[in-house]
């Protein structure tokens, strides 16, 4: 799922700030860790992702089916820390439910190929360690495109708020002039600036216990 791949990919990110940190920290003189990721970067890790299957909502019973995000193909940054994404879905099964005349009636899409544009609003709550997306999709682009304005429903469903827990990172363990460590990283903020994501961790460092042989 997508915040199972996407935490994946913060840990990856938690283990380059330990290998930043050169000397255990003292109690007292914590300092936030900054780790910067240029708009390419970011690009090329989404990239990886995919095929990305995305969750529709539960309570929605107007739609069935499977939605897979397969290309990236554009993102920039926008203004308070929203993303810009072009890129193309594709559903399997997919069905939709529609009043007729008065009568709800279901209508089986099957498998659709869509482009889309939409814009992903980043939000970090710290209390409780979550990273909220939420992608709100071009209505425009559904006035233009009639498979778009078709499958309305299906975008709107989409546009919810995806959580992506950060409280359950895995403390990352080494040495440091030989002395065994285990260091535990703290989500404190991530955002975007013109260019870049920025995620800040506020590290947690103690020796660790080793078992005598």
């Amino acid at each position: 799922m997508i915040a199972c791949s996407c935490r994946q990919y913060i840990y990856l990110l938690a283990l380059c700030a330990f290998l930043l940190l050169a000397t255990p920290v003292k109690a007292g003189q914590t300092a936030p860790v900054s780790l910067t990721f240029p708009v390419e970067t970011l690009h090329q890790t989404l990239n990886n992702l995919l095929p990305l299957p995305l969750e529709l909502q539960k309570k929605n019973r107007r739609l069935r089916g499977r939605v897979v995000v397969d290309s990236i193909s554009r993102l920039t940054v926008k203004r308070n820390n929203v993303i810009a994404l072009q890129g193309h879905l594709s559903g399997r099964n997919m069905a939709v439910k529609a009043r007729v005349g008065g009568r709800t009636i279901q209508i089986k899409l099957g498998q659709i190929a869509l482009p889309v544009s939409c814009d992903i609003a980043l939000r970090y709550d710290r209390k409780k360690k979550t990273l909220f997306l939420k992608p709100t999709f071009s209505k425009q682009e559904a006035q233009q495109n009639s498979t778009a304005a078709a499958l309305k429903p299906l975008l709107s469903a989409l546009s919810k708020e995806y959580p992506l827990p950060l409280d359950q990172l895995e403390a990352l363990t080494g040495e440091i002039g030989g002395t065994p460590i285990s260091v535990q990283l703290e989500p404190v903020d991530i955002g975007l600036t013109k260019d870049s994501l920025v995620l800040r961790f506020l590290p947690h460092a103690e020796k660790t216990r080793t078992e005598k042989q």
